[in-house]
C-alpha cells in the first residue's frame, strides 16, 4: 500500500477548553504543555507534570482516487486510552499508549466530501505512570492506501534461516485472493541479487553481508502484487541477515560470535521535546550512547516506537524490546494493570509482529519488576506472555526483568493480609488502631527488613523457579549479589544484568566479561529523563536524601548523558570500563560543597564534574576522581606531582587545595608504558558566549531538528560554571525556536519559553525547520556579554 505521513495540519484542543483549539504538527506532548502541579498526587513521577483528556482533528478530504481501495489510519503511538471517530462514528481505538494500532477507514470515508477524523486521548485518570509518560499523540500517523487485495501493513516478515550459507525466508501477508501472483526481489547497493514468486519462500543471498552492531549491513526487499501482469499492490522494507543464539557455555552469539552486551537503559521521552518521537532527536540519542561504547539499549519499560527501531537498524544497536511494566497487580493506582486481562495479548501481536524484520531487535521482555511475579499466579502470566511471543517468534529469546525484593514484597503482603482475614474483630480493630497513614507504606516500612534479611539465592529460587522456568534468558535488576550462586544451583541458566546502579557498574561489568552465563549489563541510566524527580540528585548538608524530590524537581537528574545531551562524569566512567574512551577523565567534586555532609541518589556515580573553574573557593580542598584504562595514574596540580596511584575498577581518589591553574592526568599500563594524559585548566577572568551548532544544514521538510549548545566561557573557550545567565534566543527567517533547556534537574522555567537559565555554563536551543527554503538566523543574547549569532541554511 502506499504510505504517506498525516502528521501536518491537525487541530488540537483540551477538554472544556475548546475556545482554545490551535493548529499543530505532529508527532505532539500535550502533557508538556500542561502548567506543572506542585503538590500533584504522585507528581515526582510525572516530574509534576498532570494529565488530561485531550481532542484531535483533522480533515480529510475523500479523493476519488480512493473509490474502490483500501484506506488505512496507523498510530504508531497515542497515549493513551485513545477512541477513533470519523464524521462523528466511532470506528476504533486503543488502550496501551506503547503500542502502534490501525483503524480501517475504508467503509466509513465519504469519497468526493471533507471528512473528519478525530481522535479522543484520555490520560485524565492519573496517577498511571512510574515515570513521564507525555500524553496524547506522541508518534507518527500515517495513511495507507490500496487496492482491496493488498499487502497487509506490517505484513511482511524476513527470517535468516542461516547465515553460512546466507539463506532467509520471507513471508508476505496479504488479503489478495487466487489469481494473484508475488514477486519479491532483494536488492544490495541498488542491485538485484535474489527473488522470489510466491508468498512465502526461501532463497540463498550470495556472499552476504552479515548485520551486527559493528557492520550494520541491510537489504532492501521490494514486494509486489500482480494481478493479470498489472502491479496492483507494492510495498518495501530494509532487513538484515543475523542470527541469535543464547546458551550458559558460549553466552549470546550474534552470527556465532559471542557478544557482551554494553547496554544502558532510557526511558522514552525526548527531555524538552517530551514524548515527542522525532528522527533528528532519536538518531542522535543513540549515535551518542554508540559513541561512548553502548552496543545495546534496554527500551524501559515498554515497546520502543517504529522510528526508533529504523534508526538502531542503521546506527547499529541491539535493542531489548519491553512489553509492560505490570501484570494484574498495578503499580500505580490508575495504570495498566486495569486493562491487563483483555488488552495484553493484542499488545504482545502487535509488539511483535512491528519488531519480527528489525535485526536490531534481538529480546523480547515480557515484564519488568513485576509483582506478581511473587504470587502463584505470576507463572502462568509468564508462561502465558513467552508461549504467545514464541508462536510468533522463535527467532529471538524471551527475558524477564526481575526484582527479587519486589517480588518477596508481594508475597509477604499477600501472607499478612491473609493473616488480618484471619484475625478476630477485637484483634483487627487493634491493628488499626496501631496504623498511621498510608496502611501500604506501613506495611513495606514494617516488613523491608525482615525482606532484605531473608532474601538469599536459594530462597529466591524457591520463590520464582517457575516463573523463571517460562524465558530463555532470566535479567535480574540489581541482583549482582546472587548470580554466582544462582550458577551453582542452576548452571544451564543464561543470565543478564538488566538494571545496574552506576557504582556497580565497574565490579558488575568485570563479573559479566569473566562469566560466559552472564551475557552483559544493563546501568540504569544512560541517558536522563523526565519524572523520577530527584532519584539521582545530589543532596547536601545531609547523609540521608529520600528517594525522590518535590517540586520544582523535574527529571531523574541520573543519566550518564543529561537531558540536553551532554555526557557526564558517570558517562565517562562507563565508557572508561567497556575500554571505549581511551584516556583518562578528571572530575572535580563541586568545590563550593566542598567539606559539606552529602549523598548522591543510588541511581548516581558521582556528583563529580568535568571542570577546574571555581572562582571564590580559593583555599578550599577538593575532592578529584579520576577515571581511566590501564593500571595507574598520576595527577599533577600545576605541574606538581600529587602521586601516583593504582586504579582499582578503573577510579583513582585525589585531593588538593583548590587554586586556578592546571589538572593533569597521566594513565599508564602494567608495565609503566604511558597511555594517555588529560587536563583541565581554569577559566579565566573575561566572558563570552559561545554558540556551537551541532549541525549547520536542515532539511527543510518542517519536521528536521539543529541542536545548538550555548556556553558561556572565557577568551579561550574553556566553560565558566559558575557563570549562569538567564539566556534569550530568537530565530528568524526557515525555522523556529523549539524548546530551550539545561542539565539543571530542578527547575521552574519552562522548555517552550524563549528565555531559560544556563546550568554549569550550558544551555541548549534547539530549532525547527517550518517547512520554507532559506537562511535561519538564531541570535542568543543575556545580559553582561556580547550578543552571539549564528546561521543555519534549510534546503
Amino acid at each position: 500500500m502506499k504510505k504517506q505521513k498525516l502528521n501536518q495540519g491537525w487541530c488540537f484542543w483540551k477538554e472544556s477548553h475548546e475556545a482554545d483549539k490551535k493548529q499543530i504538527d505532529l508527532p505532539h506532548d500535550a502533557m508538556l504543555e500542561e502548567e506543572r502541579v506542585p503538590d500533584l498526587e504522585n507528581g515526582n513521577a510525572t516530574g509534576f507534570y498532570p494529565g488530561g483528556k485531550y481532542f484531535y482533528a483533522k480533515t480529510i478530504y475523500g479523493e476519488e482516487a480512493y473509490e474502490g481501495k483500501s484506506v488505512i489510519v496507523e498510530f504508531e503511538g497515542v497515549y493513551m486510552n485513545s477512541t477513533v471517530l470519523l464524521n462523528g462514528e466511532e470506528i476504533g481505538g486503543w488502550i496501551y499508549g506503547y503500542t502502534n494500532f490501525y483503524v480501517d477507514l475504508t467503509q466509513h470515508l465519504r469519497i468526493g466530501e471533507e471528512n473528519e477524523l478525530k481522535v479522543i486521548v484520555d490520560n485524565s485518570l492519573t496517577p498511571n505512570s512510574r515515570w513521564y509518560s507525555g500524553s496524547g499523540i506522541y508518534r507518527d500517523v500515517n495513511l495507507y492506501v490500496g487496492g482491496k487485495e493488498h499487502i497487509v501493513p506490517d505484513g511482511i516478515r524476513v527470517t535468516t534461516l542461516s547465515t553460512d550459507p546466507a539463506v532467509i525466508r520471507v513471508e508476505t501477508e496479504t488479503t489478495a485472493d487466487a489469481g494473484t501472483e508475488m514477486i519479491c526481489e532483494v536488492f544490495w547497493d541498488g542491485n538485484k541479487i535474489a527473488e522470489g514468486r510466491t508468498a512465502d519462500f526461501q532463497t540463498e543471498i550470495p556472499e552476504a553481508k552479515l548485520w551486527d552492531a559493528e557492520n550494520p549491513n541491510l537489504y532492501t526487499l521490494k514486494v509486489r502484487l500482480m494481478k493479470q501482469d498489472i502491479v496492483i499492490d507494492e510495498s518495501e522494507i530494509r532487513f538484515g541477515i543475523r542470527s541469535l543464539a543464547w546458551d550458559a557455555e558460549q553466552g549470546f552469539q550474534v552470527n556465532g560470535k559471542t557478544v557482551k552486551l554494553k547496554g544502558g537503559c532510557i526511558h522514552h521521552d525526548n527531555g524538552p521535546l517530551g514524548a515527542c518521537s522525532v528522527y533528528k532527536a532519536e538518531c542522535r540519542r543513540v549515535k551518542k550512547l554508540k559513541e561512548l561504547g553502548y552496543n545495546a539499549i534496554r527500551y524501559s519499560h515498554n515497546p520502543a516506537g517504529k522510528l526508533f527501531l529504523d534508526i538502531c537498524d542503521v546506527v547499529g544497536m541491539y535493542v531489548l524490546d519491553e512489553t509492560f511494566d505490570q501484570w494484574k497487580l498495578s503499580q500505580t493506582t490508575y495504570d495498566y494493570a486495569r486493562y491487563f486481562d483483555s488488552e495484553w495479548k493484542k499488545d504482545v501481536q502487535a509488539l511483535v509482529k512491528k519488531d519480527y524484520s528489525h535485526p536490531s531487535v534481538i529480546m523480547y521482555c515480557v515484564g519488568n519488576e513485576i509483582t506478581d511475579t511473587g504470587l502463584p499466579h505470576g507463572a502462568l502470566i509468564c508462561q502465558e506472555i513467552a508461549g504467545t511471543i514464541k508462536s510468533l517468534d522463535v527467532s529471538r529469546p524471551t527475558m524477564i526483568a526481575n526484582n527479587v525484593l519486589l517480588s518477596v514484597m508481594a508475597k509477604k503482603m499477600a501472607e499478612k493480609k491473609a493473616a488480618e482475614a484471619a484475625m478476630s474483630d477485637e484483634e483487627k480493630r487493634v491493628a488499626e488502631e496501631k496504623t498511621v497513614g498510608s496502611q501500604d507504606v506501613n506495611n513495606v516500612l514494617t516488613l523491608l527488613p525482615k525482606i532484605m534479611a531473608s532474601i538469599t539465592a536459594e530462597n529466591q529460587e524457591a520463590l520464582l523457579k517457575d516463573v523463571f522456568s517460562h524465558v530463555d534468558i532470566v535479567g535480574y535488576n540489581y541482583g549482582e549479589l546472587w548470580y554466582e550462586k544462582t550458577h551453582e544451583m542452576v548452571p544451564e541458566r543464561v543470565m543478564l544484568s538488566s538494571e545496574t546502579f552506576p557504582c556497580k557498574i565497574g565490579s558488575n561489568w568485570k563479573r559479566v566479561e569473566d562469566s560466559p552465563y552472564l551475557i552483559g549489563d544493563f546501568m540504569w541510566t544512560a541517558w536522563d529523563y523526565l519524572g523520577e524527580a530527584g532519584v539521582g540528585l545530589p543532596f547536601y548538608g545531609s547523609t540521608q536524601a529520600p528517594f525522590s524530590k518535590d517540586y520544582p524537581c523535574l527529571t531523574a537528574g541520573c543519566g550518564s548523558v543529561d537531558l540536553t545531551g551532554y555526557v557526564e562524569s558517570q558517562g565517562y566512567y562507563t565508557s572508561i570500563v567497556y575500554g571505549t574512551y581511551k584516556k583518562p577523565y578528571i572530575g572535580v567534586r563541586p568545590v563550593d560543597h566542598a567539606g559539606e555532609e552529602y549523598t548522591v541518589g543510588k541511581w548516581r556515580l558521582t556528583d563529580a564534574v568535568n571542570s577546574w573553574s571555581w572562582p571564590g573557593q580559593e583555599g578550599k580542598i577538593a575532592d578529584i576522581e579520576v577515571y581511566s584504562i590501564g593500571a595507574e595514574v598520576e595527577l599533577l596540580q600545576d605541574g606538581n606531582s600529587l602521586g601516583r596511584k593504582p586504579l582499582e575498577e578503573c577510579r583513582a581518589f585525589y585531593q588538593a587545595e583548590y587554586r586556578p591553574g592546571r589538572l593533569e592526568a597521566i594513565s599508564f599500563d602494567a608495565t609503566g608504558n604511558e597511555i594517555g594524559r588529560e587536563a583541565l585548566v581554569s577559566a579565566g577572568e573575561t566572558e563570552k558566549m559561545t554558540i556551537l551548532p551541532e549541525e549547520t544544514v536542515l532539511k527543510a521538510d518542517g519536521e528536521d531538528l539543529v541542536y545548538i549548545n550555548i556556553l558561556l566561557t572565557d577568551e579561550d573557550d574553556i566553560v565558566k560554571m559558575l557563570k549562569d545567565r538567564k539566556i534569550a534566543v530568537a530565530v528568524e527567517g526557515a525555522g523556529s525556536l523549539r524548546a530551550l533547556a539545561s542539565g539543571n534537574p530542578e527547575t521552574t522555567e519552562k522548555f517552550s519559553d524563549s528565555s531559560y537559565t544556563s546550568y554549569h555554563g550550558r544551555l541548549l536551543a534547539i530549532v525547527q525547520s517550518n517547512g520554507e527554503k532559506g537562511t535561519i538566523k538564531v541570535t542568543a543574547s543575556a545580559e553582561g556579554v556580547e550578543t552571539q549569532t549564528v546561521e543555519l541554511m534549510a534546503y
